[in-house]
């Protein structure tokens, strides 16, 4: 029993000779924290650590490795200074903590080969703007020290305990390595704890690229919502299109765009953010585009040809059509049951009838609108009727007809008819189209 006790004692003892002869010491391949330039963040002596401290006005802190680094992968995650709570900040997802590094020549590029997300960590450019960076957010903030953080990489962890143990990365001589772990971390400040305001900017899209160029102006008035677990508020664009959530609190949020009538999106709709309450968070540009209508009219001679029955067969059109309060020569409410029928009621179409052929062209623009040909929200410019939508269009024909089946000539609603028919026939015939 004695001599078994001896070689444990022998074996670490090896192993601290190792230690000391490799001379295993933190940092030695240093930390900076750059912004996504590679900027490094200005510093300062913390007076509560006597520790030199990067400090940051965002919560954008990316990690760039020392030049001087081996390839290899390293673990990166952020947490409180250590020696208070002892927590891990990190917020984003475990495997995007892994992060492949490739050295070449001292330029220094990134993967995360174990990632999940298809949308990964963000890398800005590296120390200097030379290779890559690591983008640390999103973290969160421990409340009992706001707004004071320590970023760390290592080669060597321990994820037993689960990435939620700030103590898993292992310095001095790995037995797993076989030589000195690579452990490096910095301390980093962000903001004045003063509170987080959320800002960002919406902007209408010209060329539909998903980013914001010169000459693409703010659109004002459109409504912008923080939303946290079950609850949200909400804030309108101003004339420049930027919107502010004033003092939020810490947690996670997502900020989203309700999407206005008429427009599409050109970038994301809404973007997760992490709040610390230490500084502002800008968000991500919401970008938006008219949306392209298809508005290409079918005539009346179309609709009674071969390709116009087939498609009206083919969308089963002809159940729809009661509903159009069609009238004949004679006033008379019809709503044709076959395509034979249908061509009759097209070929025979006339004005001395008002109410017939507006009910025709009625018909015409309802296919249009049945097949996709036409979208209901397309716009038409009249001088007499204003500018109005095809929906908006029809659904006053529609009641012209219910209350008026007959308009000869010297019937006092025939001029009524005869607008609607003849702004019917032109977008039939594309000519008035905004």
């Amino acid at each position: 029993m004695i001599r078994n006790s001896i070689l444990p004692l022998a074996a670490t003892a090896l192993l601290t000779a190792a230690a000391a002869a490799q001379n295993c010491t933190d940092n030695q391949y240093r930390l900076h924290l750059v912004d996504q330039h590679g900027v490094p963040a200005p510093t300062f002596l913390d007076p509560v650590t006597n520790e030199t401290t990067y400090q940051f006005a965002t919560e954008a802190v990316y990690l760039a490795f020392d030049p001087l680094l081996p390839s290899g992968t390293y673990y990166v995650h952020v947490t409180d200074p250590i020696g208070g709570a002892d927590m891990v900040l990190s917020r984003n997802d475990p495997m995007d903590r892994f992060v492949a590094v490739t050295n070449t020549a001292g330029v220094i590029t990134l993967s995360l080969p174990y990632t999940n997300n298809q949308t990964p960590a963000v890398f800005g450019l590296g120390l200097n703007g030379q290779g890559q960076s690591i983008l640390l957010q999103p973290f969160g903030t421990n409340p009992a020290e706001p707004c004071r953080f320590k970023a760390w990489f290592g080669d060597d962890w321990d994820l037993s305990n689960g990435p939620e143990n700030p103590y898993l990365l292992r310095g001095g001589f790995s037995t797993t390595l076989g030589r000195c772990a690579v452990r490096s971390y910095s301390p980093f400040r962000i903001g004045d704890g003063t509170g987080s305001d959320v800002a960002g900017e919406l902007f209408r899209d010209d060329d539909r690229d998903g980013s914001r160029d010169p000459g693409e102006p703010g659109l004002a008035g459109w409504t912008v919502r923080l939303v946290t677990g079950s609850t949200s508020v909400t804030a309108l664009t101003d004339g420049t299109g930027r919107y502010v959530f004033a003092d939020v609190a810490a947690a996670s949020y997502t900020v989203e765009l309700t999407l206005q009538s008429g427009f599409v999106l050109t970038t994301a709709g809404q973007y997760a953010i992490e709040v610390c309450g230490c500084a502002n968070v800008a968000v991500g540009d919401f970008g938006v585009a008219a949306e392209v209508l298809r508005c290409e009219g079918h005539t009346i001679g179309f609709w009674r040809n071969c390709r116009g029955l087939h498609l009206v067969q083919q969308h089963n059109i002809l159940p729809t059509l009661p509903g159009l309060f069609l009238r004949n020569f004679c006033g008379h409410h019809v709503a044709p049951g076959s395509l034979w029928s249908l061509r009759c009621y097209l070929q025979g179409a006339n004005s001395v009838n008002m109410a017939y052929m507006l009910s025709a062209q009625l018909l015409a623009m309802h296919n249009n609108v049945m097949v996709g040909f036409v979208d209901p929200n397309c716009r038409i410019r009249s001088t007499r009727l204003g500018n109005i939508t095809v929906a908006e269009l029809m659904q006053r024909a529609i009641l012209s007809l219910m209350a008026h089946g007959f308009t000869p000539p010297w019937s006092p609603h025939r001029a009524e008819q005869t607008l609607l028919k003849n702004a019917l026939d032109d977008a039939n015939n594309n000519r008035n189209w905004l």
